[in-house]
């Protein structure tokens, strides 16, 4: 079995990387928790099929250039609130054993959760993304912990987004928060299975929403 990389080790990689100006390269590894607090990277990252034993956190964090974490098997959350990512954000296929939370983060580029499994709720509130979302057949599942259910929530309340989000075939076990949404585009629901409340309070989506076989069992469109 490989060995897990340590802090240390994936700090190393990420100066070496900026030397030679070129992605940090965690391409497979195993790494036991990545913490990256309060950083600034000179280079993109990418993780693509790499486990992480525990959890990711890069609160507060600039990383410049592309976050590739596709297909990574995560063990427990990710919290990036805060960051901003000048490239593009890859999560497609990926798997995670708790929430993923970006809450307000900032991602130059597009995003894609494409097929990404998530064991909680994923937040991105009050997030700005410059291009489009990609949440197609995307799995947002209830979870237990210590007795308690966290429900499998998506949250993209108060976020701004320039291209449009596309949620074909999405799976949300909870609640699809798209209050006070800022969309330029269109918002492709079609064939969504939400499993409570869809919200849409003061949602600003400037193309079609689009409702095509979307299931949900209730709507709120606007203040009670």
């Amino acid at each position: 079995m490989e060995t897990e990389l340590t802090q240390a080790a994936v700090e190393h990689e990420i100066r070496r990387a900026e030397l030679e100006e070129r992605p940090a390269n965690f391409r497979g590894k195993t790494i036991s928790n990545f913490m990256l607090l309060e950083k600034e990277v000179g280079v993109g990252l990418d993780l693509e099929n790499a486990i992480i034993t525990g959890s990711m956190s890069l609160a507060n964090t600039e990383i410049s250039g592309d976050f590739s974490l596709k297909n990574v098997q995560l063990g427990g959350p990710i919290y990036m609130g805060s960051s901003k990512i000048s490239g593009n954000l890859d999560f497609s296929y990926a798997k995670t054993g708790g929430m993923v939370n970006l809450v307000g983060s900032e991602i130059k580029g597009s995003l894609n959760f494409q097929g990404l499994e998530v064991n909680g709720f994923l937040s991105l509130a009050k997030t700005r993304i410059s291009e489009n979302l990609d949440f197609r057949n995307i799995k947002v599942k209830n979870s237990e912990y210590e007795g308690l259910t966290i429900m499998g929530d998506l949250y993209l309340n108060q976020a701004i987004i320039q291209g449009g989000i596309d949620l074909t075939q999405a799976f949300i076990g909870g609640n699809l928060d798209l209050s006070v949404i800022c969309v330029q585009n269109s918002v492709d629901l079609t064939l969504a299975d939400i499993g409570n409340v869809l919200f849409l309070r003061d949602a600003l989506i400037k193309g079609d929403l689009i409702l095509n076989e979307t299931k949900y069992k209730k709507m709120i469109k606007h203040f009670i």
